[in-house]
């Protein structure tokens, strides 16, 4: 896996999209310079510069529009027939992008001769490339085809967790051979046990593995030091399960989590230069968001008002930054009496506290939008961990381990936990959101920052987490 943006993505993913995009270009710079082919001097033409750069947008238009519609994860484009859907949903959206860019730019289509017929032609050419790309991705990647293989110390727990990840996540370029228990197999269980302690080195020699993840539950006079030293002089990779399952879900297991893998561990790191970036960050883009959203502001104030009898914003306190309480501001989605009787609850799907137009609020994240005021105030950031209340806080921090640890930053109006989990309404779920937040604070960054507010628009397109 490569570390982009203090994010870390697999090879094969980078390699599906750089692949991609280039059999995309390719395919329309020949198509779209098709009439000119036979001139002698088509390479040296102007018209071959403004074809190279309509495909250069052809192709990023559509390679963005699949990125929005989940054509970049593995469950999607691993079934066939939801891929081909999406595939369709997203040539028709690139369809309407590109349809309005010739409208505004109709000099520059013009040139290319790109009359609707040839357009349509386009579309349809993109369809079969793409579909012919990805089932030859899929073959390689089922096939088994350039994986590397690892070895697990350790059963159960974190290994298992790996190994489910692995499973579920064909295209990381993985390949797990088996597990090693100190003691072997058991005459009782599976054969995932491919041995014990002693045959490390022998497994490792014989099978060409090129990884050796030490993912035991308990440490304490079970490490096979002098087994793991010996693979260490072959050459071969020795890696700490949490590191593994850090880089390949992004986020980090706290459940049984050594407080030394968190103080030796690289990152959560916040200089003042880092600092600095951040909050002239939220400044613009607080101030470009209420700006950009006024109309929306302007009329969501009647609805609210119409809708259901009490006021327009909503305010609560929240936990900040090294616990401060501050007020939170969004447009009121619940009635005024919501926690009357019950006093404070977790939100759940088909909250019958939420008014009509609430739900239409929270669905769209127009709810959210007040919450730029508390940015500009300095209470929260634009990116950074959900703010909870303090009644939740309270109860968490004992219950949850290292739950305090995300109060070290400020709160955001979107997080690495938004964006990749559902909204959160238990215990259990906090603890998978907690796991996003711990590693964003170890990975936080300006870009990353960027990172995650490019995902939120695809999450508030696709109208996720909300309810």
């Amino acid at each position: 896996m490569i570390r982009i943006f203090r994010h870390y993505f697999p090879y094969r993913k980078l390699v599906l999209i750089g692949i991609e995009g280039l059999l995309i270009f390719s395919a329309l710079f020949v198509f779209l310079n098709l009439p000119r082919l036979a001139e002698a001097d088509w390479l040296n033409s102007a018209r071959m510069w403004w074809a190279a750069l309509a495909a250069l947008v052809i192709t990023a238009t559509c390679q963005l529009t699949m990125y929005y519609n989940d054509l970049y994860d593995w469950k999607i484009y691993s079934a066939r027939d939801e891929f081909r859907i999406r595939l369709v949903e997203a040539l028709g959206y690139s369809f309407i992008v590109l349809a309005g860019l010739m409208y505004l730019f109709e000099k520059l289509f013009a040139k290319l001769d790109l009359s609707v017929t040839r357009f349509i032609a386009t579309i349809v050419l993109l369809f079969i490339i793409l579909t012919a790309w990805r089932a030859f991705y899929k073959w390689i990647v089922v096939q088994g085809r350039f994986e590397e293989r690892i070895l697990l110390i350790g059963h159960g727990g974190l290994a298992a967790k790996i190994r489910d990840v692995i499973a579920e996540r064909r295209d990381t370029g993985l390949r797990i051979h088996g597990f090693i228990r100190k003691d072997g197999p058991h005459a009782e269980e599976d054969d995932e046990v491919v041995g014990g302690f002693q045959d490390i080195v022998d497994i490792v020699r014989s099978q060409g593995i090129s990884r050796v993840v030490v993912a035991l539950t308990d440490r304490r006079g079970n490490l096979p030091v002098n087994e793991l030293l010996a693979c260490k002089m072959m050459g071969v990779k020795i890696e700490e399960g949490e590191s593994l399952f850090e880089r390949l879900t992004g986020k980090i297991a706290v459940e049984r989590l050594r407080p030394s893998y968190l103080i030796f561990s690289d990152g959560f790191r916040k200089t003042r230069l880092a600092l600095a970036a951040k909050r002239a960050g939220d400044v613009f883009f607080s101030v470009t968001g209420l700006i950009l959203s006024f109309p929306i502001i302007v009329a969501t104030i009647p609805l609210i008002k119409l809708d259901s009898p009490g006021p327009v914003f909503f305010r609560q306190k929240r936990v900040g930054q090294d616990g401060h309480i501050f007020t939170l501001l969004k447009f009121r989605s619940m009635r005024e009496d919501a926690e009357r009787k019950t006093g404070p609850i977790w939100a759940t799907q088909g909250d019958s506290r939420i008014t009509r137009i609430g739900k239409f609020l929270r669905r769209s994240r127009i709810d959210e939008i007040p919450q730029m005021i508390n940015v500009l105030k300095g209470d929260m950031s634009f990116v950074g961990p959900r703010p909870e209340r303090p009644f939740f806080v309270e109860e968490l921090k004992f219950e949850i381990p290292y739950y305090t640890e995300r109060l070290t930053v400020k709160p955001g109006i979107t997080g690495w936990a938004q964006i990749n989990y559902p909204y959160g309404s238990s215990k259990q779920d906090a603890l998978e959101k907690l796991q996003y937040d711990l590693f964003y604070i170890k990975n936080m960054s300006f870009f990353f920052d960027l990172f995650i507010l490019f995902s939120t628009i695809k999450v508030v397109i696709l109208r996720r987490g909300a309810v």
